[in-house]
């Protein structure tokens, strides 16, 4: 007896779905995708529990008829492809006819359709792949496709979903890159009975601000630009988009979404000079090149591709960001307009606005203000300082003797200190870092975080996707001494700030600790402990924050009044001691 065999097409089914459907995301990405090739101006995705018990996607599309409602469902069954010379002009977002039949082995699956063409609407219903027989249904138009029950024929597969919340991230994560490529296209997505978003057909800017928040609008920077037959379009955002956490950054080829290493790193080299490192710019965008020159057919997503001169394609994208860049001196954010640092350890007066400002001194703001590259701006920094330094009294550059010692800043970063045995050297940003830490840990056990009323309660507007995460934190957030609740779709209100906390744009620091919290969660740290340390990270003063005497002796004192003044919640060290002996070493003293 043999022991090679064909294996039953269920079995083929189900090997194809490990490949394709790997979670609730994937159903969602290709049954999106299969309603955006059936020409649809309107897509409609209901989710129940992250996807597990139900996912149902509707749209308006072209529809399928009775006979081809059960073709559907055979392997390698599709519309888009019918020779070989096609795999190399694909322009649909599907080709292989694996996604519908794959989702249908691993789940309870109705389909329902009506062609437009059609007098009659009809429906098939899909038990772990097994089809029933057609039947008429009443349906005006379209296609309603509902996935129930995933993966209950797979328990391996279905113990390895992520909670709730984290696998309606994914999805979320999927939609929106459709979302931003097809803004002639209308997406709703219901999670639970509520509205993630409900985004009308508009142009691709209003789609960006759709998505991301009316902020963002004001804050990208359109790129179009061709080189031979390479055509790159877009959004590249301006530095006051940037983030500390990836998942603004968004590729499509020919109108597809793809993640490719090489054309990401372009973008990247193009920003190199205007971010750190560990800061990622916003950008989307679509290159265009001949159906022949590039490759889809090479990973079951269909998220990678192969390009016949990949770095022709590098340098053509990383000289449209950098031709875009060019316009970011006309967007940078005016620093004249933004809200006043709060001393740093001073009491803040609560019954007082937020919105008073800081003016240098002489009353007004210099006159060379006007937007200068890079480059120019650190060279005349440079320069500023080192004028300074020459008017000076030698007399006024010495360290001021008071009581408790030598005390100064180096750099507006460190904080250096006399000892009895040498030096100590202190990192003024994980310091206070140890400080906020501690205190939130203990104003989260106790329940007690101080607030500061804000005079305005502020509205803020965040993505889908920051939203969700933060829904799940605001408790937190109270117990700090925020004070937040849910305002409308994507939307939250602050009224009132931790006390202490400096001041600044209450939203650009909940998407820092946004940010953090979501970057972090690798750590082995339980949920309020991976809070703390992202709010006592975002809220902390910065390196080239300037102090007074007086704020780094405060600062001192409460870093040497915590459990552990050596370390910072994430193992960094805070101090550096240099010793006499040490000292003697360097200078030879034998």
């Amino acid at each position: 007896m043999s022991r090679i065999h064909i294996l039953p097409d269920i079995l083929c089914n189900k090997i194809a779905a490990g490949e394709v459907v790997q979670r609730p995301a994937s159903v969602v990405k290709e049954l999106v995708e299969n309603a955006i090739d059936a020409e649809a101006t309107r897509i409609e995705v209901t989710i129940n529990n992250g996807g597990r018990d139900l996912i149902q996607v509707i749209d308006d599309g072209v529809g399928l008829d009775k006979e081809e409602l059960g073709l559907a469902l055979e392997r390698h069954a599709t519309s888009k492809i019918a020779e070989i010379e096609d795999l190399f002009r694909i322009r649909t977002m599907g080709f292989r006819g694996e996604a519908l039949p794959s989702i249908a082995s691993v789940s309870m699956m109705e389909l329902v359709s009506r062609a437009r063409e059609s007098e009659g609407a009809f429906s098939l219903e899909v038990q772990a792949g097994k089809a029933g027989e057609v039947q008429p249904i009443a349906w005006e138009s379209g296609t309603r496709i509902t996935v129930k029950n995933l993966f209950f024929n797979v328990p391996a597969r279905l113990k390895f979903l992520k909670a709730k919340r984290t696998e309606l991230n994914h999805i979320i994560d999927r939609v929106k890159p459709l979302a931003l490529i097809y803004p002639e296209v209308a997406f709703k997505l219901v999670a639970d009975k509520k509205v993630i978003f409900d985004l009308r057909v508009g142009t691709p800017q209003e789609r960006v601000a759709a998505v991301f928040g009316s902020e963002y609008g004001d804050k990208i920077i359109p790129v179009d630009e061709s080189r031979g037959n390479i055509k790159v379009t877009g959004f590249i955002g301006n530095l006051d988009l940037v983030r500390v956490a990836r998942g603004e950054q968004y590729l499509s080829i020919n109108s597809r979404p793809i993640s490719d290493r090489l054309i990401n790193n372009a973008v990247y080299q193009a920003y190199k000079s205007l971010i750190q490192r560990g800061e990622f710019p916003f950008y989307c965008l679509n290159i265009s090149v001949p159906l022949n020159e590039v490759d889809v057919n090479v990973h079951p997503t269909k998220t990678e591709v192969k390009f016949n001169d990949e770095w022709r394609v590098y340098h053509v994208v990383k000289e449209t960001v950098e031709n875009g860049l060019r316009q970011t001196l006309k967007v940078m954010p005016c620093f004249q307009n933004r809200p006043p640092v709060a001393p740093l350890f001073a009491p803040t007066d609560t019954n007082s606005p937020q919105t008073s400002f800081v003016t240098p001194p002489g009353g007004q703001y210099p006159a060379d203000t006007q937007p200068r590259s890079q480059e120019e701006s650190d060279i005349l920094q440079k320069a500023r300082q080192f004028s300074q330094v020459l008017d000076r009294d030698p007399v006024e550059m010495k360290p001021q003797r008071q009581q408790g010692g030598f005390i100064w800043q180096v750099h507006n970063k460190y904080i250096l200190s006399q000892i009895n045995n040498g030096i100590a050297i202190i990192d003024q940003h994980v310091a206070h870092e140890r400080i906020l830490y501690e205190e939130a840990l203990r104003d989260m056990d106790e329940n007690k975080g101080t607030s500061q009323q804000l005079l305005f309660p502020a509205t803020q507007e965040f993505s889908a996707d920051d939203y969700n995460v933060l829904v799940d934190i605001i408790p937190s957030l109270n117990t700090l001494g925020f004070r937040l609740r849910e305002f409308g779709p994507q939307t939250v209100l602050v009224e009132a700030v931790p006390t202490g906390m400096r001041g600044g744009s209450e939203g650009a620091i909940l998407k820092e600790i946004i940010d953090y919290y979501r970057e972090n969660r690798v750590f082995d740290y339980s949920p309020s402990k991976r809070l703390a340390a992202s709010y006592s990270c975002k809220a902390a003063v910065k390196a080239g924050d300037p102090l007074t005497e007086e704020e780094m002796r405060v600062l001192v004192d409460r870093l040497f009044a915590t459990e552990n003044p050596f370390y910072c919640p994430h193992g960094r060290p805070i101090i550096i001691n240099l010793s006499i002996d040490e000292l003697d070493k360097r200078f030879e003293r034998h």
